[in-house]
């Protein structure tokens, strides 16, 4: 073959492949279009729905075992055979708060996650990507009478004019529990595949109660919900989600440990054990207070200045959520029927897990079963200056407008 033919030849394959590269390229791009366009509308709300049912049903679901230990559950759990946990307790099962048992609610009744969560809500819709710190905590004061632990010290030093970050600080020994983490899941919903601008939101809204593991779990969770929303894989999520928060943090740590003992093949039960016996405990090697929730007197404060109940921290419980997803992989039922059983905070736990999944999966993917008994109501536990009661699926629709205007300025 001559060189001139050769010539003529290569330049023809490189005009081919190139040709077929620019269709493939251009083709790609009209489904990344086509995806970014069904994202703004059916799909968005679809996800975002699901997150917030799923995390209805998860707080629902782990009330009645709140603050038990593992074996505590599995032993009443059993006394009314409804061990392993596979759906909300029945109206027989033991527990303090017997509203939230089976047929004992016909829709989702207040919790201060979701209250919490509300407000944030409030304060986004009027502020905008303006928002900031203080905004939020004003509407604490504007929305919400009294809260718990580490809320209720913040929201009481707002009234004193003590502002963010003070007000997470003083007199506040609650400031690495869960609360923040707990109403965290908003910011993951409002900007889907942006986790570190869901970090960013997270640690805003958590500063003014929280700090250091206290920020960390929020900013965790927060990610997890936006990697959520635009990743179907379990594990991915949980591993990535860690790329916000302080590598060498003692949340940090407990996460990858969870991580590694799920890669190991150990059980769900082993996992947990690792859990409860690394960061189920105080630094001094105690476990101040009880697991199970004691009787109360009358006029008596459940939490106490100075208790340090381990359980309600954000380090076991957020190693907890990173079991259940993991070990759950990806089965909505199973996942938060899981987070329920391992206890610590068990509401918090199953609202988070559930929150995740169901921003992965939609709404429409949830088994109904859990869904029938809410009714598609929410309670938001509101008092002032907002609803007392909206359905799910409109709530949702303002969430997804909300994070329309939000996604734009991203």
């Amino acid at each position: 073959m001559n060189s001139a033919l050769s010539q003529k030849l290569f330049v023809a394959t490189i005009c081919i492949v190139l040709l077929i590269a620019f269709v493939g390229v251009s083709k790609g791009n009209q489904l990344l279009e086509k995806q970014k366009g069904a994202s703004k509308d059916a799909d968005l709300y679809d996800k975002i729905h699901g997150s917030l049912y799923g995390k209805c049903i998860g707080l629902v679901l782990g009330q009645p075992v709140e603050g038990w230990s593992k074996q505590e559950i599995e032993k009443k759990a059993r006394a009314v055979q409804a061990y392993p946990i596979s759906y909300y307790f029945p109206a027989n099962f033991d527990a303090y708060h017997k509203g939230f048992l089976l047929g004992n609610f016909d829709r989702f009744p207040p919790n201060d996650d979701t209250t919490l969560m509300t407000v944030s809500f409030l304060a986004l819709k009027e502020y905008g990507t303006a928002l900031t710190s203080r905004k939020i905590a004003e509407m604490w004061v504007k929305c919400i009478d009294t809260a718990c632990t580490a809320e209720d010290i913040a929201l009481k030093n707002f009234k004193k004019g003590i502002w963010p970050p003070e007000s997470a600080i003083i007199d506040n020994p609650y400031r690495e529990w869960i609360g923040a983490q707990m109403r965290a899941e908003i910011w993951g919903m409002i900007v889907p595949g942006l986790p570190e601008a869901a970090s960013s939101y997270a640690e805003k809204d958590a500063v003014i109660s929280h700090i250091d593991n206290g920020v960390y779990g929020a900013q965790y969770v927060a990610a997890m919900v936006s990697l959520a929303m635009v990743n179907n894989n379990v594990e991915e999520v949980v591993t990535k989600a860690l790329a916000v928060i302080p590598e060498h943090s003692e949340y940090g740590r407990a996460i990858k440990d969870v991580i590694s003992c799920y890669r190991g093949g150990d059980d769900w039960q082993k996992a947990w054990q690792f859990v409860d016996d690394h960061y189920g405990w105080n630094s001094d090697g105690t476990r101040i207070g009880k697991f199970v929730r004691p009787v109360r007197k009358a006029g008596e404060k459940l939490y106490q200045k100075g208790e340090n109940w381990r359980w309600v921290h954000s380090v076991p419980n957020g190693a907890v959520c990173a079991l259940a997803l993991l070990y759950g992989k990806g089965d909505f039922s199973r996942s938060i029927c899981l987070a329920t059983m391992c206890g610590f905070d068990a509401d918090c736990n199953a609202g988070t897990v559930g929150a995740v999944l169901g921003a992965m999966s939609g709404q429409e993917a949830i088994p109904k079963r859990w869904k029938a008994p809410l009714n598609d109501r929410f309670m938001t536990g509101i008092v002032r200056n907002g609803p007392s009661e909206i359905k799910i699926s409109q709530f949702a629709r303002e969430i997804t407008d909300l994070a329309e205007g939000v996604l734009k300025e991203h």
